[in-house]
């Protein structure tokens, strides 16, 4: 089983057990859903944009999660679909300070977003991961991710980033 595998089903193990109310002894927000209303793809871009300025850069987890729909569907098989299920296995992880972000690419196309960026502080090796996002009007209502763990014998020599 990959490392990488095998470090998300673990974090679907503890993260229950820490409990919303107890990330890192301070009590966890509750996410605020999206309410959805009629967006152009303009506006879905600049809403598309604010939402990973405030998740992957600020690392404002709650204002960021306040563009996500109540019934978020989820693709990571690991979570479940919503908005409270998606917050809980999400906050305490990128709230984590020792854990970094960096985006490499961003791209919009109405009504769809992705972000490429590599992640560190989470497993042994730079971690890379795809999130793509489906918008419905003002809100994020569906997400997709690949992740991807560079092995230490990795046979190709190109990077992931």
């Amino acid at each position: 089983m990959r490392a990488s595998t095998t470090f998300f089903k673990g974090l679907t193990l503890i993260l229950p057990l820490l409990g919303p109310g107890s990330v890192f002894g301070q009590s966890t927000p509750t996410p605020v859903p999206c309410v959805v209303h009629p967006a152009t793809a303009v506006e879905q871009k600049q809403i598309f944009n604010t939402f990973v300025e405030e998740f992957y850069v600020k690392r404002d987890i709650p204002r960021a999660f306040s563009h996500i729909a109540a019934d978020y569907i989820q693709h990571n098989p690991f979570e479940l679909d919503g908005i409270t299920s998606s917050f809980n296995y999400l906050y305490p992880l990128f709230s984590n300070t020792s854990v970094t972000v960096q985006i490499l690419h961003r791209v919009f196309e109405a009504p769809y977003g992705w972000l490429h960026y590599r992640v560190d502080g989470i497993l042994e090796e730079p971690t890379a991961i795809l999130d793509l996002f489906r918008f419905n009007g003002t809100c994020v209502q569906e997400h997709w991710d690949v992740i991807q763990e560079r092995p230490v014998n990795a046979t190709n020599p190109h990077a992931l980033f």
